[in-house]
């Protein structure tokens, strides 16, 4: 966030507040306050760190979250292809209002995709708005 300076009327930036807790034994990744472009690589750090525990499955808490952007949302789609390439799933337990939002905005399944059946073939990687692979 950018405040003004009360001196020379030059910007000053504020950083922004974000907390992010890792639950180790319960591969749970916690994250509160303002995620967005510049906290999104604390999220991402995390749930790196559930890639030591052998847990498959991988449980992420948003429920106070009070601020998300699309870096946040980039964040989200980011952590769940970190556990995809993992051979983990992510599943979203709880989310905050700003969270829920973008969620249903952009659909559940572009943020976090099912995960493909045995029979089906490998997955693509679709690009941006175009939808091509």
């Amino acid at each position: 966030m950018v405040t003004p300076s009360p001196s020379a009327g030059t910007p000053t930036v504020t950083p922004s507040s974000i907390a992010v807790s890792v639950d180790l034994p319960h591969a749970r990744v916690r994250v509160a306050g303002e995620l967005d472009r510049d906290s999104a690589h604390h999220l991402l750090e995390a749930v790196e760190i559930l890639a030591t525990r052998s847990s498959r499955s991988w449980q992420l808490d948003a429920a106070d979250v009070t601020f998300c952007d699309a870096g946040g949302l980039r964040a989200l789609t980011g952590a769940h292809a970190i556990a995809a390439s993992h051979g983990r799933s992510l599943q979203l337990v709880r989310r905050s209002r700003s969270v829920a939002r973008l969620v249903s905005l952009l659909g559940e399944d572009e943020v976090f995709p099912p995960a493909p059946t045995s029979g089906s073939r490998s997955a693509r990687v679709l690009c941006g708005t175009t939808r091509t692979a």
